[in-house]
C-alpha cells in the first residue's frame, strides 16, 4: 500500500515461444519500443523505465559477487499485482544487461514463473534482445570467412566488447541464427570460449555508479531513486515512520548484514 498506484497497462507476451523467428520478432518489437535500433548497443539505462512501465520495482543491492541467478531475483505477488525485482550491483556490466533483459522477460511472461520453460524463455529472450538477428547478420560473414578457431574467436571477442554483452552471449546467437537459416554452425571448443569470456570482462555497476566504495547510505538511496526510477525505499521509508518497524525488517528484505540495515534504516528514518 505505501508504492502508490501501480501501472495497470503493461506489455505482455501472450504466447511465449523459443522458436526462432517468433523470439527474435519478440525481442526486435521490444527494442523498437525502447527506441532502440536493431543493431544499435543495448545499455542497462534504457531497459529501467520498461520495469517501471510495466507494474514492477526495482530494488538494487549490493551483494557482493554472487554465481548466475543469485545476481537477480524476481518475486511476483498475484494478489496484490505487484513485482519486485532484487538486481546485484555488484555485477559486470555484460553479466547485468543479460540479467536485466532476462527478469524484464519473467515480466512479459507472469503466467510462466516459477516454471522451467519460464526460465528457459527469459535466458532465450535476454540473448535475442541483446543481441537480435540484424546484429548477427552483420558479423556473420566476418566470422565464417576465419579459418582458423582463434580467429573466429577473437571476432566474437570483438563483437561482444562493441556490444558490452558476454561473448558467450554472442556465440549462442550466432549458432542460433546459423540452425535457423541452415548456414554453417561454429566449430569452437567450449572451454576455449569461456577462457576469453573470463580474460574480458566490463566494470561492476557499482563501481560505475559509487566512487568510493561503498557508497554512504544517503547516496545509494538516491541512486535507486533517481537512477533505477525506483519508488522502493520511498515507499520503505512511509511504513517505516508509520509502522515503527526496525531495522532487522530491512535486513530481511533486502537479505543484507545487520550492519548495512542499522546505516540504512537510520537514513531511512533521518
Amino acid at each position: 500500500p505505501y508504492l502508490g498506484r501501480q501501472q495497470t497497462l503493461r506489455t505482455l507476451i501472450t504466447r511465449p515461444s523459443t522458436e526462432y523467428d517468433k523470439l527474435q520478432s519478440a525481442a526486435l518489437e521490444t527494442r523498437r519500443r525502447l527506441g532502440i535500433g536493431e543493431q544499435a548497443v543495448l545499455g542497462y539505462e534504457s531497459l529501467i523505465g520498461e520495469f517501471r512501465n510495466s507494474g514492477a520495482v526495482l530494488m538494487p543491492v549490493m551483494w557482493g559477487a554472487k554465481q548466475r541467478h543469485e545476481n537477480a531475483v524476481h518475486i511476483r505477488l498475484p494478489k496484490e499485482d505487484v513485482t519486485f525485482i532484487l538486481l546485484n550491483l555488484d555485477t559486470r556490466l555484460e553479466d547485468f544487461k543479460f540479467w536485466m533483459a532476462h527478469e524484464l522477460a519473467h515480466i512479459y511472461t507472469p503466467d510462466l514463473a516459477g516454471t522451467e520453460e519460464g526460465e528457459d524463455y527469459a535466458d532465450a529472450f535476454a540473448g535475442a534482445l541483446l543481441f537480435p538477428e540484424p546484429c548477427v547478420e552483420a558479423c556473420y560473414p566476418a566470422i565464417s570467412r576465419k579459418s582458423n578457431e582463434q580467429s573466429v574467436i577473437k571476432t566474437l571477442f570483438n563483437c561482444a566488447r562493441e556490444h558490452f554483452i558476454s561473448i558467450n552471449t554472442i556465440y549462442r546467437q550466432v549458432q542460433d541464427f546459423a540452425r535457423a537459416r541452415r548456414l554453417p554452425a561454429l566449430k569452437i571448443a567450449e572451454n576455449k570460449l569461456h577462457a576469453t569470456r573470463n580474460y574480458f570482462s566490463g566494470p561492476l555497476i557499482s563501481e560505475v555508479l559509487f566512487d568510493p566504495l561503498p557508497p554512504a547510505p544517503d547516496v545509494y538511496i538516491a541512486a535507486c531513486k533517481h537512477q533505477f526510477q525506483s519508488d522502493f525505499f520511498i515507499a520503505i521509508k512511509k511504513m517505516l515512520r508509520e509502522r515503527d518497524t526496525g531495522s532487522s525488517y530491512v535486513q530481511q528484505i533486502l537479505d543484507i548484514s545487520i550492519h548495512d540495515a542499522k546505516s540504512l534504516y537510520e537514513e531511512l528514518r533521518h
